[in-house]
């Protein structure tokens, strides 16, 4: 759980939340950064799957009539329309959260996530740290690193460092669809082999040079191929 109010000031400063802004929140907790948002947003939509934090921050119902506490898990739940996705999730969502996300239509997101994570992001064509989420994530976002979070703001403290980040949807392209990044994941997974023997291992007709490696390719070269599957 986030316990450092500066941390949390800090979150809410950055989001940027206005009076006629819907958010939804992945992981209440126990309600601290949902009552901030409440204040601000017209509307605020909050999921958490644990059943007993859940009943814990059912109070706030009471508070803030323009707050809606969902019991299930955001990934899985009908989406409503929003402006603004928060997530303070454990670290073993963040790339269901960007693979979600990329489905969606938003103004921004803020997360926390692993600084390791938020590192493999910014990677570059033929990087160690070269992912199938890194792709889609610079794809579809423009990716800012915001600031650095303590182990100490984290109760209890994590063994890993903690970064936030904001993304912002690009300019409207081509739909991503679950196809898409399924088939994207599915190209990585051969991310070492030449690029001629995974094309003729998918059935794949576009023109590459197979040469170079699955991770040595650009991220719009990877959709396409993709795409193509």
């Amino acid at each position: 759980m986030l316990k450092d109010t500066k941390v949390l000031e800090k979150l809410i400063e950055v989001a940027g939340i206005s009076e006629n802004e819907t958010v939804y929140e992945a992981g209440t907790g126990e309600g601290t950064l949902t009552t901030e948002l409440c204040k601000r947003a017209k509307s605020v939509v909050s999921f958490e799957v644990d059943h007993d934090l859940f009943k814990k921050s059912s109070r706030l119902i009471s508070a803030f009539p323009n707050l809606k506490l969902i019991n299930a898990d955001v990934f899985t739940f009908p989406v409503c329309v929003f402006d603004v996705f928060i997530s303070n999730l454990p670290y073993s969502r963040s790339r269901d959260a960007l693979q979600w996300l990329a489905l969606q239509k938003f103004t921004r997101a803020i997360l926390t996530v692993q600084k390791e994570f938020a590192d493999k992001l910014q990677a570059r064509p033929g990087d160690e740290n070269y992912r199938s989420i890194t792709v889609l994530t610079q794809h579809c976002f423009i990716i800012e690193l915001l600031f650095h979070v303590p182990k100490g703001s984290f109760d209890p403290h994590p063994s890993v460092e903690s970064t936030v980040i904001r993304l912002v949807p690009k300019e409207p392209g081509t739909p991503i669809t679950r196809a898409t990044i399924k088939n994207l994941n599915l190209l990585f997974s051969s991310r070492n082999r030449k690029l001629f023997s995974v094309l003729k291992k998918h059935n794949c007709k576009i023109d590459f040079a197979g040469t170079k490696r699955i991770d040595e390719l650009l991220p719009t070269q990877l959709l396409s191929l993709a795409e193509s599957i």
